[in-house]
Order: structure tokens, then C-alpha cells, then sequence
């Protein structure tokens, strides 16, 4: 996808960004013309100590002068660190800004957008590439002002002392300015090497450290080391050739041919004017003082242009992701009160990914109170439905109502406060499990989560954790057993108290005698709700008032568990192909049906 955004029209968009700190960006460029006077007055300081305190011998003239050199040294180096310390806050504060919209732009996608963009991807724009932002707001664009004016200072005194001086000092500027130009574009590129490189180290060792059991296995350890050694040498020789490159041969060259060749050129020709008498020592002292500080602000001021560059080009990146409009708009009106009376509806709904077409014309109702499940294989279209009730996804055609009112024109955060979801991949947040248990909503009270976990079986084994419901959780809740966090997403769904309750594949990933387990913590949390129920496992729904396959996306068959077995279909293959233990178990009518427990044999 081509970016609408370019370096002129990324910065254009930034300047807002300052507005609010436009007080105390004032007062930084106070600080810069009064470290750039500081850095200009010291050369003619010198000047007039060794042109007139010291050719009349005025002791008491030449303590004042150096005295006031030493003050003008402090009162430089306290403006510097002032200036430091605000553009560093008020970069902490813009940064802060477009990362809290940046973030928020992301959570307000839907889930398209996620299926286009990498979570890597979307972590290093929100982390990385704001941090490139950062040097243009702190450093960049404060160091950028800062060398400017004390080239153009520089450059004036020397030309209104000596043209000739300041003609040289132009040339000399030119020819400096090409060289680091293509310096710093040839060092740019083979660090951008060395960068990519250690990408690929780190996706190597994330990739292969995830699998370590199978590598255990397979004995592929002194394999993959001698791969790892690779990569690492490859990195090792990018870094040493550009360290090489940068303080060995271009650093020592580059202070020689700019500082001491200038310097040097420059007392050859003004020393012959000192001799002829044209020159006093002090202005000699002088040139010689303005062009030694001379390069180092213009070597800053082009390498502070090629880190802008870099910075703007983040800049690009970010606000092509704020430039994504989102693909579900949240344009609906406010519902507080929004409660399911009547039942929900699909109404003729159909959904494609790109051009595929993953659900066609679906309809159907799910009256208030009744628990419906959906069946179907891989790709059949169920998550889909659960995607577009929930809004993840808008409908390609067709419409979902609630109560005859499409969901459209319902606020999201309104319609989706009354839907709890389980999912079988359980994410549990960093935290702790109380928070976890309130879904970080502050105005839930203790008692009323204490009274679910009760409910549903899960307070005895949260007691037994060492802090109890204040126990922090490991990544993904990786300290407790599968049973115990799918129990904890239940009570999650239990606290919220929804008026939808949806259940997608959530026993899938268990054994048969963890799912009985839960089985009874389930009807428990179903009880009394709506509930639509998603599973692969067929065991699991066969209590369903009413169950939908699904196939390619069209809805096949529908009615209840004893209708549906006694029909030729879909949903008969699906039971006939588990496993014959579960089934006779699970689905005891069938034990008399020979035909049944042929096809499962």
C-alpha cells in the first residue's frame, strides 16, 4: 500500500503537537541565543585580553576579562542543562500524546485490521517508532537551531573582521558539508545492515527458544548453535567493519582535514598579516578560537538533518496507521440501558475476507433465554457469526438486529457491556487475579466477584494460591492449570453478568475429564442466559435447545440434538466421526441405533 504521508507533510502534521508547549518552547530558544552568544563572545573575550589588557600591562582589566570568560563558561553550561531539561520533558509529553492516540487508534480497528498487521509489527510502530520521534522533539530539533545559529553567528563575525577570512570559512562549509553528507549516507546504510541483522538473530533465537523441547528431542542442538553462530558472526562483522569505518578512519581524518588543516591554512595567511602589522595577535587568537568551534556545530548540523530524516520516515509509518479509518464505525447512539428482551436476529448476513466469501445469507433468531449452539467444520462460518455479533467485523450485506433495532446503530462500548465471551485460548491480563476476575472495571466490589468464584467452583483453588485473590499472575496466567484458568474466564464472564453469553470452542483444548470438570461450572454460568455455544467437541452441546450447522459457509441443517441424529446430514457425520468412547458415552440415546454405532466402529 502506497503512503499517502511524505517527510514535508509528516512534519506539517507534528507542529500541532507543539502548540501546547509553546511557553516553554520560548523559553528554549532563549537558552539557545544565549549559549550561542556565550559560545560567540569568548573568542573576543581572548581578543581583548591579549590586544589591550596585556599591551598595558591593566592587571586589575585582565582579572575582569577572565573572570567574566569563567562566568560566561558557567552561565553557558546552566542555560545548556536548562534547555536539556525541558526539551527532554516536553518530548515525554508529545511522545506520551501521539502514543496514547496511536494506541487508541489501534483499539478502535477492527479485527481486519489485525489480520493485515502483525502484533510485531504494530508494537514497533507504537514503541519503536515513536522513540525515533523523540530525538526529533528533544535533541534533533533543539541541536538542529542551535548549530544553525551558531554557523550564521560565526560566519557574520568573520566576515565583518576579515572578508576574506569569511569566504574561506564558506568553501570550507561546502566542502564539509558534501563530504559528511555522504559520509553519514554510506555509515547510515551499513548500520541499517547491522540492524537488520540483529532482527534476524532475534527472530532466529525467539523462533527456536520457543521450540526447545523439540529441538531437545530431535538432537538439533549443536544445528541450531552453529546457525545462532552464524547469524552472530555476520552481525559481528557488519559492527566491526562500521565502528572501523566511523572512529578509526573518518573521525581522525575528518577532525584533520576540518580543524587542523583550517586552522592551519588560517594562521598561514593571517600570521603574514600580523607580521605586516595589518592583524593585531588577539584577532589572529580569535579566528583561530571561531574556527576551531566552527566544524563541530556543522558536523552536528548534518548528522542532525540524517537523524531527522530517520525520524520523519517514523513519522510516515506512524500516521499511515492513524490515517486507517477504521473498518467498523462506531457511529451508533448511546444505550446505558440497553438490556436483550426480545432475542437477536440475522437477517439474510453475508461476509467475505478480501473476496472470499466465508458466510452466505445466513438468517436466523436466537429468542431471549435460549441456549443455541453452532456446529460446522473448520471454515464453516460459525466464529464468523460470533465475529459480526460482536462487531469484530461489519457484515458484507444483511443486517443483525437486537430487539428489531440493528446493532449498527448501537454505541459499541453499550452493546458490548452486555455480552460476556469465553474463548478457548484464554488470555488472562498481567495482574493480579482479582483484577483479572473484574476485568480491571474499578467499580466492581470485592464480594460480588468472592460470590461468583464461589458459584462456579473457583474459590477454593484461588484460596490455595499463595496471596489468594491478590496472587499476580505469570504471563498468561502460566502458574495455574488449564482447568483453573478456563475457570477464572468463567468467573470473568460470571462477574460482568451478560445478558449474551458466548462460548467459542471453550472446552476444546481439554481432556475428557477436565471437561466434566468444568462441565458443571458451565451450565451454572449458562444458566438462565443466552448463550450461543461453539464447540468441535459435540459432547458439549448436546443439552442445546437448538443447534445450527454450518458448511462453506451456508447454514445446512437446524433443530435440536434427537432431531438432528435422526436426520441424514451433516451434523451425523460430525457425531459418527468422534471418537466411539465419547460418543456412546456422551450421546447414550444412540446406543440402541446400530446404523450409529456402525459408522463409528
Amino acid at each position: 500500500m502506497t503512503s499517502k504521508n511524505n517527510n514535508k507533510s509528516v512534519f506539517k502534521r507534528l507542529l500541532p503537537y507543539f502548540a501546547p508547549h509553546l511557553g516553554r518552547m520560548g523559553i528554549v530558544m532563549l537558552t539557545m541565543i544565549v549559549v550561542t552568544s556565550v559560545h560567540l563572545i569568548r573568542p573576543m573575550i581572548l581578543r581583548a585580553i591579549i590586544d589591550t589588557a596585556i599591551p598595558q600591562k591593566d592587571v586589575e582589566m585582565a582579572l575582569k576579562l577572565a573572570g567574566f570568560f569563567i562566568i560566561c563558561l558557567l552561565f553557558g553550561a546552566a542555560t545548556l542543562y536548562v534547555r536539556v531539561i525541558i526539551m527532554a520533558r516536553i518530548g515525554a509529553e508529545m511522545i506520551a500524546d501521539i502514543k496514547r492516540k496511536l494506541f487508541a487508534h489501534i483499539l478502535s480497528q477492527g479485527m481486519r485490521f489485525f489480520d493485515q498487521n502483525q502484533s510485531g509489527k504494530l508494537i514497533t510502530r507504537t514503541e519503536s517508532d515513536t522513540n525515533q520521534l523523540k530525538s526529533l522533539f528533544t535533541q534533533s530539533s533543539a541541536q538542529l537551531f542551535a548549530s544553525a545559529m551558531l554557523v550564521f553567528g560565526t560566519v557574520i563575525i568573520l566576515f565583518r573582521e576579515d572578508f576574506r577570512v569569511g569566504v574561506f570559512a564558506i568553501v570550507s562549509m561546502i566542502i564539509v558539508s558534501l563530504l559528511l553528507f555522504f559520509y553519514l549516507s554510506y555509515i547510515r546504510a551499513l548500520y541499517t545492515k547491522v540492524r537488520e541483522k540483529g532482527s534476524q538473530l532475534n527472530g532466529y533465537l525467539t523462533e527456536y527458544i520457543q521450540g526447545v523441547p523439540l529441538i531437545k528431542v530431535h538432537g538439533r542442538e549443536a544445528d541450531i548453535m552453529s546457525n545462532m553462530h552464524t547469524f552472530n558472526q555476520e552481525k559481528a562483522t557488519l559492527e566491526c567493519r562500521a565502528a572501523f569505518i566511523e572512529y578509526a578512519l573518518f573521525s581522525p581524518s575528518f577532525r584533520f582535514c576540518t580543524e587542523i588543516g583550517s586552522i592551519m591554512i588560517l594562521f598561514a595567511y593571517c600570521s603574514t598579516r600580523v607580521f605586516e602589522g595589518t592583524m593585531t595577535v588577539g584577532t589572529l587568537v580569535m579566528f583561530i578560537e571561531l574556527m576551531r568551534q566552527f566544524f563541530r556545530p556543522l558536523e552536528s548540523l548534518v548528522e542532525v538533518l540524517a537523524q531527522m530524516q530517520t525520524a520523519l520516515a517514523a513519522g510516515v509509518r506512524l500516521f499511515d496507521i492513524l490515517d486507517t479509518e477504521p473498518a467498523v464505525r462506531d457511529n451508533g447512539t448511546e444505550a446505558p440501558d440497553l438490556r436483550l428482551e426480545k432475542g437477536i436476529k440475522f437477517e439474510d448476513v453475508s461476509f467475505a475476507y478480501d473476496s472470499e466469501i466465508v458466510l452466505k445469507n445466513a438468517s436466523f433468531s436466537i429468542p431471549r433465554g435460549q441456549q443455541l449452539a453452532i456446529v460446522g467444520a473448520s471454515g464453516s462460518g460459525k466464529t464468523t457469526c460470533i465475529n459480526l455479533l460482536l462487531r469484530f467485523y461489519e457484515p458484507t450485506s444483511g443486517c443483525i438486529t437486537v430487539d428489531g433495532r440493528d446493532i449498527a446503530s448501537i454505541k459499541l462500548l453499550d452493546w458490548r457491556r452486555r455480552i460476556a465471551l469465553v474463548l478457548q485460548e484464554i488470555y488472562l491480563f498481567p495482574g493480579t487475579i482479582m483484577e483479572n476476575l473484574k476485568a480491571f472495571h474499578s467499580n466492581v466490589d470485592d464480594e460480588t466477584v468472592i460470590k461468583a468464584a464461589r458459584e462456579l467452583g473457583a474459590h477454593d483453588f484461588i484460596m490455595k494460591q499463595p496471596q489468594g485473590y491478590q496472587t499476580v499472575l505469570a504471563e498468561r496466567g502460566a502458574n495455574l492449570s488449564y482447568g483453573e484458568r478456563q475457570l477464572l474466564s468463567y468467573t470473568r464472564a460470571m462477574v460482568k453478568d451478560p445478558d449474551l453469553l458466548i462460548l467459542d470452542e471453550a472446552t476444546s483444548s481439554v481432556d475428557v475429564i477436565t471437561e466434566r470438570e468444568l462441565q458443571n461450572s458451565m451450565e451454572k454460568l449458562m444458566n438462565g442466559r443466552t448463550c450461543i455455544v461453539i464447540a468441535h467437541r459435540l459432547s458439549t452441546i448436546r443439552k442445546a435447545d437448538r443447534i445450527l450447522v454450518f458448511e462453506k459457509g451456508l447454514l445446512m441443517q437446524e433443530g435440536d440434538h434427537a432431531d438432528l441424529m435422526q436426520k441424514q446430514g451433516i451434523y451425523r457425520e460430525l457425531v459418527t466421526i468422534q471418537t466411539g468412547s465419547e460418543v456412546l458415552c456422551e450421546f447414550p440415546e444412540i446406543e440402541g441405533n446400530d446404523e450409529v454405532k456402525g459408522a463409528v466402529a
